[in-house]
């Protein structure tokens, strides 16, 4: 299996996480509208789902117009680019939350889920520092992007009826 389908798969388990989610939100939402706890998750999880697709397709992309040598180091940035937007948006969110709001989360489902970005931002870091290996991290690093995905919809499942 190579790099591109690897990523391809990504693209596909994140587009299909994302479709599945937008039922499930569909269908439990009461009035519309989420609680500010909730709130946060659905966005981290809209996010996830949306870079790893963009991430994953980033390269396939990029090969239609530059070489082969460059795809990568272009791709690396563009995934740590729209990581740290994600990541200061989230972070952002989860402070200026309420008390009250906040009170409702435990802190586990936050430490998982940032736990996940981090290790990603991590590899994705890494390839930029390792240029033999740097397509090895990028698919690692965006691979990382789905259990992220499943964490935080556990999360709001998790948190909603259980």
């Amino acid at each position: 299996m190579t790099p591109f389908d690897q990523l391809e798969l990504v693209a596909e388990i994140a587009a299909a996480l994302l479709g599945f989610f937008a039922i499930f939100q569909a269908l439990s939402t009461r009035e519309g509208r989420f609680t500010e706890s909730d709130r946060h998750f659905v966005q981290a999880l809209v996010m996830s789902s949306s870079i790893a697709i963009i991430v994953a397709m980033t390269p396939r992309v990029i090969s239609l117009f530059d070489t082969i040598e460059s795809i990568w180091q272009i791709a690396t940035a563009v995934a740590l680019t729209l990581g740290s937007v994600a990541i200061v948006m989230q972070a952002r969110q989860q402070l200026r939350m309420t008390r009250e709001e906040a009170a409702q989360i435990h802190w586990l489902w936050h430490v998982g889920a940032w736990v996940l970005a981090a290790v990603a931002a991590v590899f994705f870091t890494l390839g930029l520092f390792s240029a033999e290996q740097i397509t090895a991290y990028y698919v690692a690093g965006a691979s990382l992007l789905i259990p992220l995905c499943l964490w935080v919809f556990i999360g709001v499942v998790f948190r909603r009826f259980f």
